[in-house]
């Protein structure tokens, strides 16, 4: 019986249950996951919310008609698989600095959609239930968080200027492991970032830092995209694998119509099919259930390109960020005086990186470039329209710039149930109210609203700078 106890542990371990999952594995799946639903969420409410869609069935997020919106929880659940990353990275045995900088890469990116969205959220304490036993964390101000995005990217690209190996299979289904280009999506975001918050904050020397050092994505080969392989429905494109009904319940927004016939846009015919009756048809944002039907059935709105959007598992592609969207921020900041350079510059790249992802050939492109409407005129209204488009799918970037700018120029529609105001917000969901009340009444209260409320502005819609 003594005998037996030797080597207890050992003998008792599991090889085919190890304790501590890979960094590959793990990384495979926040990888995928956050994009793959970054995508999800920029096709189906994104695009509403910045008036490039609209549906005619169940309209009630175009009418602001919000509860939970369902992204806390999505974010909160893979931040702990980040932080797994970020620790065996660390790790002695295991330490890497690729993973390193792709784990402050997500990280970064997960915080800064959850502030974007909601406002106070929980940060410092937000992963100190394991290692702290705090299960109920406070809420830190949208000033700290962005001051910890910002960090975490500024020391991802500093472990990805490494340029450190990963061996066998890096999980990773963006760059497959590449650091170079990871430096340049986290640098990337360091723009989109400190561009937000230029209203507050004299940014000017770092996004000059950042161009000066030329690591930031500047061409579409290095464009943070998923391509999904369609061999089951989690790897194929989501709307591929849905009925053809909801598919159809989206359509072109008038909004969206009015651009593309004012710039005579190739897109209009890459992303949308011409109606029944051989003509572009949109649908007026905000239309309530009974109306949107009686619209629909009168006039048969533009649906989604079915070929691209439904037949096909694996044509569309999921991103996190593209170099249309870099060059349109640092047209803007060129326009403004942040950083040097010709803002119509890069105001065109914007618009060739984004028609050329989109299959339109280089004479056309040119072309396009030449028609009156398009051709930059140094207002930001053109500028962030055009960037608007470009933004298609991408999550709510639109909303977010059209929050900080009041560009373009959106209008609530006829049967909004907002008071004729555009929302700037989430509501946290309901389960923070019974789990973490204290946090929570503090947060909503220190944010100034009326309440939990859609209209309540952020720390860097406030700014005064411009």
């Amino acid at each position: 019986m003594v005998s037996c106890t030797e080597n207890f542990e050992e003998i008792n371990m599991n090889p085919n249950a190890p304790e501590q999952v890979s960094a590959n594995l793990l990384v495979s799946t926040v990888t995928s996951e956050i994009t793959r639903t970054l995508t999800e969420e920029g096709y189906s409410d994104g695009n509403t919310i910045t008036q490039l869609m609209a549906k005619n069935n169940f309209p009630g997020f175009s009418q602001f008609d919000w509860g939970d919106q369902g992204m806390w929880n999505f974010f909160y659940n893979y931040l702990p698989e980040i932080n797994d990353i970020l620790e065996i990275s660390r790790a002695e045995g295991t330490q890497n600095a690729t993973y390193e900088g792709i784990a402050l890469t997500m990280r970064a990116l997960s915080f800064a959609n959850l502030t974007d969205l909601y406002g106070y959220v929980p940060y410092s304490e937000a992963m100190s239930g394991k290692s702290d036993g705090i299960f109920t964390p406070v809420y830190d101000d949208q000033e700290t968080v962005y001051n910890g995005v910002l960090q975490d990217l500024a020391d991802a690209d500093a472990a990805l200027a490494k340029g450190e190996a990963i061996a066998g299979s890096s999980g990773d289904v963006i760059f497959n492991g590449d650091a170079t280009k990871w430096r340049r999506l986290a640098n990337s975001l360091r723009l989109r970032y400190l561009m937000r918050i230029s209203k507050r904050r004299d940014v000017s020397a770092d996004m000059q830092s950042i161009v000066n050092a030329g690591n930031y994505i500047d061409s579409n080969e290095d464009n943070a995209t998923l391509v999904y392989s369609g061999t089951s429905n989690t790897d194929s494109w989501p709307q591929s694998t849905g009925r053809i009904g909801g598919f159809d319940e989206k359509s072109l927004c008038t909004t969206l119509l009015d651009y593309f016939e004012r710039f005579n846009d190739p897109r209009l015919d890459i992303w949308f099919d011409r109606n029944s009756d051989g003509d572009w048809v949109g649908i007026p944002i905000g239309l309530n259930q009974d109306n949107a039907r009686a619209y629909d059935d009168e006039f048969s709105p533009s649906r989604l390109d079915v070929e691209l959007f439904y037949f096909s598992a694996t044509q569309a592609e999921a991103f996190i960020m593209k170099n249309s969207e870099v060059q349109f921020i640092l047209a803007e900041a060129a326009e403004r005086g942040i950083i040097s350079g010709s803002a119509e510059s890069y105001y065109n790249e914007g618009i060739r990186a984004s028609l050329s992802y989109w299959g339109v050939d280089d004479a056309d492109i040119e072309a396009y470039l030449l028609e009156s409407e398009v051709q930059y005129d140094g207002t930001l209204e053109l500028l962030l329209t055009q960037k608007t488009i470009a933004l298609w799918n991408v999550d709510y970037q639109g909303w977010m710039d059209y929050r900080r700018t009041g560009m373009p120029a959106l209008e609530t529609g006829q049967d909004d149930l907002n008071g004729g105001l555009y929302p700037v917000r989430f509501l946290y969901p309901s389960s923070e109210q019974t789990l973490n009340k204290a946090n929570y009444d503090g947060a909503v209260s220190a944010m100034g609203g009326a309440g939990d409320n859609i209209n309540t502005k952020g720390w860097w819609e406030t700014g005064t700078r411009y």
